[in-house]
């Protein structure tokens, strides 16, 4: 269902001659596949990175509140209609919801504008930390809207509250009208609304004064009782559902996508184009951004945060040892392009080692010292003159031993590429 190259080599592609399959106790992973880490599309990075991400929005949190700052979660949201695109931020063809998206808060919030320097001053903010979050309905079609974190220098008490919702909401729906997006809800006459008559264009939630705090405080302590924590709700749209009845998640939408095509023959429908709507306008869209003012902030009060780049966060080699190298030519023909078979490997790799993988790869009707080879060992070069020497060793031994010709032709062939390379060297 995806029209991404990069996304679609996710797992798929090797980034060298072989795949090698890693595996400790309970444990298993493929490497030197790429990876495409993109935390909007893909389920496999996506959970990966975002959890990272969220851990250090918990430690961010709790490492503030404990210094005496003020934490206040926000929302801004879009008014919205089933037939407004997702639109795109690409250059040359900026449109539709992710653009007023964006330039709505650039002109609420933006570091050189008025707005934020009075709320820098009237406030005491600091800083924020912003996620970015979509879901999408047959009825109310694409839903995109901010999380923030907001940090002040101290707590406010409940008319610092109410003024500063009321002076995001005024700077966000004054944003959102200049980047020519629909008027924001900022007034309610429903009675006994959850908004208390504010409207629903901004929402803000103080953490840590009264009464309010010490409740909301489960928002971001590791509480035992199945509360949201603010990790979560800045960062893990990946376990969320859509709130309203009938809107989809990202990932439910994928999931729908996929049985439409699966059940359609391949014919795309409403969901699969609307997937690939989001996907084509999800391109350069930041999940997270943290100001410069509150990174400067968790440096100085040396709150910890895993530092960890994207690619270091989506590599699972880390503890585990290879048991398993699989050549391209058997990877690509054999597993990557069969559906489930890379799942498998890793699944029985973490039950039964490599006994049990092994045994899945000779149910395939593919050959150990053939097809795939064990691994390396310590002692042997790891280089590619190396690596054609180890394969031969092992293609011989299984010719001498079962007298195979298929085995011999094998050899007979690594022993060629080896001494081309030598000679090239």
């Amino acid at each position: 269902m995806a029209l991404g190259e990069a996304f679609r080599a996710c797992g798929n592609r090797l980034t060298g001659k072989a795949a090698t399959l890693m595996a400790a106790t309970g444990e298993a992973a493929i490497t030197g596949v790429c990876r495409c880490n993109n935390v909007h599309l893909c389920a496999w990075c996506g959970t990966r990175i975002l959890a990272v991400r969220a851990a250090n929005a918990q430690a961010m949190a709790d490492g503030l509140a404990a210094a005496g700052y003020g934490l206040h979660l926000g929302t801004s949201t879009l008014r919205h209609f089933e037939r407004m695109p997702f639109g795109s931020n690409r250059r040359g063809e900026r449109f539709g919801l992710i653009s007023v998206l964006h330039d709505g808060w650039r002109g609420a919030y933006g570091s050189a504008g008025r707005p934020w320097r009075r709320l820098k001053a009237e406030f005491g903010v600091i800083g924020y930390e912003r996620a970015y979050e979509d879901t999408w309905g047959p009825d109310t079609g694409f839903h995109l809207h901010w999380h923030t974190l907001w940090v002040t220098a101290a707590p406010l008490d409940a008319d610092g509250q109410l003024a500063f919702r009321r002076a995001i909401a005024t700077a966000w729906a004054d944003g959102v009208r200049s980047a020519g997006g629909y008027e924001v809800s900022q007034t309610c006459d429903r009675p006994d609304c959850s908004c208390g008559g504010e409207g629903h264009g901004t929402d803000l939630r103080s953490l840590n004064s009264g009464e309010e705090g010490e409740t909301a405080r489960y928002l971001y302590k590791d509480g035992d009782k199945g509360t949201a924590k603010i990790g979560l709700e800045l960062s893990r749209q990946d376990l969320k559902d859509g709130r309203r009845f009938g809107r989809l998640g990202p990932w439910q939408l994928g999931d729908a996508a996929a049985d439409e095509l699966a059940a359609s023959g391949g014919v795309p429908g409403i969901f699969t184009e609307k997937y690939r709507e989001r996907e084509r306008g999800i391109f350069g869209v930041r999940k997270q951004y943290r100001t410069q003012g509150l990174n400067a902030l968790v440096k100085a009060l040396e709150i910890p945060q895993d530092e960890r780049t994207e690619d270091e966060i989506t590599d699972e080699s880390g503890g585990l040892v290879p048991i398993l190298v699989i050549p391209s030519g058997t990877w690509y023909r054999h597993i990557a392009r069969v559906p489930g078979r890379r799942l498998d490997l890793v699944k029985v790799a973490e039950a039964h080692g490599v006994s049990g993988v092994r045994l899945l790869i000779e149910s395939w009707g593919l050959r150990w010292g053939i097809d795939v080879f064990d691994p390396p060992t310590e002692d042997e070069p790891t280089t590619q003159a190396g690596e054609d020497e180890a394969a031969a060793k092992a293609a011989a031994k299984v010719a001498a031993l079962l007298d195979r010709p298929a085995a011999r032709t094998f050899a007979e062939h690594v022993h060629r590429a080896h001494r081309r390379r030598t000679a090239d060297a």
